[in-house]
């Protein structure tokens, strides 16, 4: 009996235990979380961003294609002044500067093809360096373009010619006349050369240079001399500054108390220092004593001759 009583109590107090844990959980509420309002006004002003950035995006790819078409022409605005352009070079290089108030960049042509820009600077300034592959003559203009995305173009400036020359100078053409020996301390020395061009007459450290007229016709003088034999080079340099030195030598001896007279140089005019400067001045002296004797002589002849009468 005594068991029976135990099991029956046993049962009655899980059955007291399983009532206990459904009246719990029926009391638990479980709550589904709500949105936040914060979240929402975020995901709001996030979407706003987004369609803005897809707007800039939009006007920067039509602001790009506008701006790579040729700007519109107008010919009320002032031409950009061009100040420098490279006018004569021996170089692979054309310098190109200006003024352009009022324009934010320059186009350069070159002989009427756009061949790069520029920027203005904030002193109205731009400037530009073409590299040539050939030689010879390239009219340079420039043109101001202004405005964005529309751009206005202004007229074009002055045109201003380059001028590229490679070309050495002719030395075959280049002739030089000096005197071997001379007594004097200095010699001159001319000739003919490349018009305009720079002959330039070179011993050790010492330099001497002058510039052939539209004729070609140059001379050097004052050029100085060391007792004994002296040697030079020659170098002639064009107007584009090509130079090439010639492989003739200038051999000028100077002797202090030698004999030899004049200068020497030889032209039309002074002799070459060879000594025959003296004979000529001994020559023309004596012709000028037996005219004098000549003179006096008749003139005697005449006195005598109306005495007797």
């Amino acid at each position: 009996m005594a068991k029976k009583k135990d099991i029956k109590n046993t049962t009655q107090t899980n059955v007291v235990k399983q009532q206990k844990e459904e009246n719990m959980k029926s009391k638990v509420e479980i709550k589904k979380p709500e949105r936040n309002s914060q979240e929402k006004i975020s995901r709001l002003v996030g979407s706003i961003f987004i369609g803005l950035g897809v707007l800039l995006v939009a006007f920067g790819i039509y602001s790009f294609i506008r701006f790579r078409e040729e700007p519109v022409l107008d010919i009320d605005l002032e031409a950009p002044v061009l100040t420098e352009v490279t006018s004569l070079t021996s170089g692979d290089k054309i310098q190109v500067r200006g003024e352009a108030p009022m324009y934010d960049d320059v186009y350069i042509y070159v002989n009427d093809v756009k061949v790069g820009s520029s920027k203005v600077g904030e002193d109205d300034n731009f400037s530009y360096e073409y590299v040539v592959d050939e030689q010879g003559e390239y009219s340079v203009t420039v043109a101001g373009v202004k405005g964005f995305p529309n751009r206005v173009m202004g007229p074009r400036s002055e045109t201003k010619i380059a001028t590229v020359d490679w070309t050495d100078p002719d030395v075959d053409s280049v002739t030089l006349k000096y005197g071997e020996e001379t007594n004097k301390d200095t010699f001159v020395m001319a000739g003919v050369s490349e018009p305009l061009s720079t002959i330039t007459v070179k011993r050790g450290i010492l330099s001497y240079s002058t510039i052939a007229n539209a004729q070609g016709e140059y001379r050097l003088e004052g050029i100085e001399l060391e007792e004994g034999k002296n040697v030079f080079t020659v170098s002639i340099k064009d107007q584009a500054g090509n130079e090439v030195t010639l492989e003739e030598k200038v051999r000028v001896t100077y002797s202090p108390m030698g004999d030899i007279n004049g200068d020497a140089v030889v032209d039309g005019n002074i002799p070459q220092a060879s000594g025959e400067f003296d004979t000529l001045i001994g020559n023309q002296i004596m012709m000028m004593f037996g005219a004098i004797a000549l003179v006096a002589f008749g003139s005697s002849m005449v006195v005598m001759y109306n005495k007797r009468r």
